[in-house]
């Protein structure tokens, strides 16, 4: 609805409202009036009727009636006095007066008014009928009169408050309305305002909207300018790296040819020297093996000087690391420097010999031992063999590996098949002189049996009690079956059940090394109890084939290993027998870094043995 309807609407109220005012006002004017005409009327006609019915009773009672009348106006005179002077106010009813007291009122107080002025005819009344009548007033007239005047005053003001009752109530409906507009009014108004408000505020964010976008697209260009230009420099700068590259690079593959040119023509006059210096005979070798040399201790190195004089003592090693001389180069570090110190007990004429060029280049490989701390000679010998192993090994493109089925196959056809297997990948004298195979058994409850392999270097065997044990427990223990329970099901019967494990040698190894595990490493502490080894050693029992049980399976002592003192303070030295010729029985000595002595043992019983060095008997 538009503000235009709400203003004719509202004028159109206010027409209807004065019309009923001043209707209202009309009509109490005229009931005004035709109520005083009508009271003044009727009390002039009883009068007259009742002056003509009492004209005979007068005379008889002058004297009494003289005295009561006399009593009644006066009385009544008093009485009615004012009244008679607000009837002559009253007569101004209905007019329109200009006196300070009326100019504001309000319409009700005219209908009070009005109420005031029929009370006043009612006095009035009184009055007149008082002095009307001289004598002989009937009370049963009076009574009635009285009775007609009280019923219409009643109806008139019952009238009057019907009056003032549809006037409040229009009044009512009125302001109701008026509140209602201007209620209207004022939500327009404040829908107004706040849909202005809300344009203006969308206009601001529009503003601030485009002022970001604009700011951001030229961030953006800046950004892309800046892009370009970094390219532009980086392409600069690597082109011009590029060329400096390829001017580097072309100079360092100059420069790396003129190098493997001069390589190559010392590697050829190192390898005839090599070739010179390793051609030695059988008695260098046996110079070698029975050398009663030292080594120079260069700072808690016992554990390196006491594997070393094993490993150097190990006839069989010795032979045919010099019978493949042609394997060892400058490409061989570690073998070539072990060579070498070899080579020394053989031009040596000095009881012992440093092992500095030896340890420089272990060192290089393995940064543990390019200090001066003392280590463990277990850990040192695998490193060592295993080092050896991978710069000797003959495989110069190793195969893919390959699983090994051993469905419908025997023990030793997988057998045979897994070391084929291997020595297509690994193949060096070290593997022929230090690593056995192992075959693991595994034992379904259908009684179908499974195998797999792997290759060992040396056999550790752990020390459980502090009581005194052999090595034939110790091997007992190691070999002993266990049950453990399959993940995959069974290749026969198809179920998931426990399995017997049993581990035997499936080829022994040329030198058997035993690596006594006496040190605790979850707790730190050493096992020092007493370890009885023989001289003969048999392993027929732990051999699974047939064919190696007779005569390859029994091995001869030659070398101990020994480490004395405590885990944080000790010291390790070797043992080792000596063996001119194959009439003498050997003798064993003490070697004990750069001294080396004659030893007497009393018994095979040691609680210092760490490591014992077996030969396969020929």
């Amino acid at each position: 609805m538009s503000n235009k309807d709400n203003e004719e609407r509202i004028s159109k109220n206010k027409l209807k409202s004065n019309i009923s005012k001043k209707k209202i006002d009309s009509q109490t004017s005229k009931l005004k009036q035709s109520t005083r005409v009508g009271l003044t009327k009727r009390m002039q006609e009883l009068a007259q009727a009742n002056k003509e019915k009492d004209i005979n009773g007068a005379k008889k009672n002058n004297n009494n009636n003289n005295y009561n009348n006399n009593n009644n106006i006066n009385s009544n005179s008093n009485r009615y006095s004012k009244p008679i002077r607000n009837e002559k106010v009253n007569d101004n009813w209905g007019k329109k007066t200009t006196s300070h007291g009326n100019r504001n009122k309000k319409p009700i107080n005219k209908l009070k008014s009005s109420i005031n002025s029929i009370n006043s005819y009612d006095r009035g009344y009184n009055y007149a009928n008082n002095y009307g009548y001289e004598s002989g007033i009937r009370n049963t007239n009076k009574e009635e009169m009285e009775k007609e005047m009280d019923e219409k005053a009643k109806e008139e003001h019952l009238r009057a408050k019907q009056i003032i009752f549809d006037r409040k109530r229009r009044e009512k409906l009125i302001k109701e309305e008026e509140d209602r507009v201007k209620k209207e009014k004022e939500k327009k108004e404040k829908e107004e305002k706040e849909r202005i408000e809300r344009e203006e505020r969308e206009r601001k964010e529009r503003l601030e909207t485009e002022r970001k976008e604009r700011e951001r697209e030229k961030r953006e260009q800046e950004r892309k300018e800046r892009e370009m230009k970094e390219k532009k420099e980086k392409e600069e700068k690597e082109k011009k790296e590029k060329e400096e590259k390829e001017k580097k690079e072309k100079e360092e593959k100059e420069k790396k040819e003129k190098e493997e040119k001069e390589k190559e023509e010392k590697e050829k006059d190192n390898n005839t020297k090599s070739n010179i210096n390793l051609n030695i005979d059988k008695s260098e070798i046996q110079k070698i093996i029975t050398s009663e040399i030292g080594f120079r201790n260069l700072g808690n190195t016992c554990f390196m000087n006491t594997c070393l004089q094993n490993l150097i003592h190990t006839e069989y090693f010795i032979q045919m690391l010099f019978s493949k001389s042609n394997l060892i180069s400058d490409k061989t570090p570690i073998s070539q420097k072990f060579t070498e110190l070899c080579k020394e007990f053989i031009t040596t004429s000095s009881s012992a010999i440093s092992p500095d060029d030896f340890k420089r280049e272990f060192g290089y490989k393995h940064r543990m031992f390019s200090g001066y701390r003392q280590q463990d000679t277990q850990e040192f010998c695998r490193f060592l063999l295993e080092d050896m192993n991978s710069e000797l090994n003959e495989v110069k493109h190793p195969a893919p590996y390959k699983e090994l089925s051993t469905l419908d196959k025997t023990k030793e056809q997988c057998d045979k098949e897994f070391d084929e297997l291997f020595r297509k990948r690994e193949n060096s004298l070290i593997m022929d002189v230090f690593y056995a195979q192992l075959i693991n058994i595994f034992k379904c409850t259908c009684n179908f049996e499974t195998y797999s392999f792997q290759k060992i270097l040396d056999f550790p065997l752990l020390l459980q009690k502090s009581r005194s044990i052999s090595i034939e427990e110790l091997l007992n223990e190691y070999f002993e079956g266990e049950s453990i329970e399959f993940e995959t099901k069974c290749e026969k019967c198809g179920k998931k059940t426990v399995h017997e494990k049993q581990v035997k040698i499936s080829q022994p190894p040329n030198v058997l090394i035993l690596s006594l595990q006496r040190i605790n490493e979850r707790t730190g502490t050493k096992n020092d109890c007493q370890v009885s080894f023989p001289d003969e050693l048999d392993l027929s029992k732990y051999i699974e084939h047939e064919c190696w049980k007779e005569n390859k399976a029994k091995y001869t002592l030659y070398g101990i290993g020994n480490h004395s003192g405590s885990l944080n303070f000790g010291h390790y030295y070797a043992y080792i027998k000596i063996k001119i010729n194959s009439i003498n029985e050997g003798k064993w000595y003490e070697y004990n870094d750069s001294i080396v002595s004659p030893h007497t043992y009393s018994s095979n019983s040691s609680s210092t043995a760490y490591v014992l060095f077996y030969k396969k008997n020929n």
